[in-house]
């Protein structure tokens, strides 16, 4: 008779539970150079006050920033921290390229070290749809997309701009 060996299950579970799915977003641009649509994000990006991070990669087509604390009224931190990540993947400059973005959240649930908190205090929190949405939406116009994110007929998923 064969033993099974019955730690697999435990330590399959554990390691699914290590991974984090992101629900990218999307938009496609016109003809236009890689750069172009790199310096776009850059440019967004950073006016929306997030650093770009160690991993941007302009040969690649990764923008990555660093974390940045959300700040609420009278300059007190918040709980909550983002991040957004940009991926210009498929395309050329003849035919435009396909943009892949999310913005990534964090949260400190002990709201007693939530003033000054340490590193091991952040957890994942899924993603802020409304800042990807307005990043969405800022990007398109800036690179002259028609079809914006979120429109009707969109396939991302995103609400549509006059939906209720």
């Amino acid at each position: 008779m064969l033993r099974r060996p019955t730690f697999l299950l435990p330590c399959a579970l554990l390691l699914a539970a290590c991974g984090t799915v992101t629900n990218w977003q999307e938009i496609h641009t016109g003809p236009m150079s890689q750069a172009d649509v790199y310096d776009a994000v850059d440019y967004l990006a950073q006016g929306d006050g997030y650093l770009a991070g160690p991993e941007c990669d302009r040969g690649l087509g990764t923008w990555l920033s660093r974390w940045r604390q959300r700040v609420l009224l009278n300059n007190h931190p918040a709980r909550f921290r983002l991040r957004v990540e940009v991926l210009i993947d498929k395309g050329t400059a003849q035919t435009g390229w396909t943009i892949l973005y999310a913005v990534e959240q964090q949260k400190v649930k002990d709201l007693g070290k939530s003033v000054d908190p340490a590193e091991a205090d952040w957890s994942a929190d899924g993603q802020d749809g409304e800042r990807e949405f307005i990043f969405g939406q800022r990007l398109a116009l800036r690179l002259g997309v028609r079809k914006l994110p979120g429109a009707q007929g969109d396939k991302t998923g995103a609400p549509a701009a006059n939906s209720r």
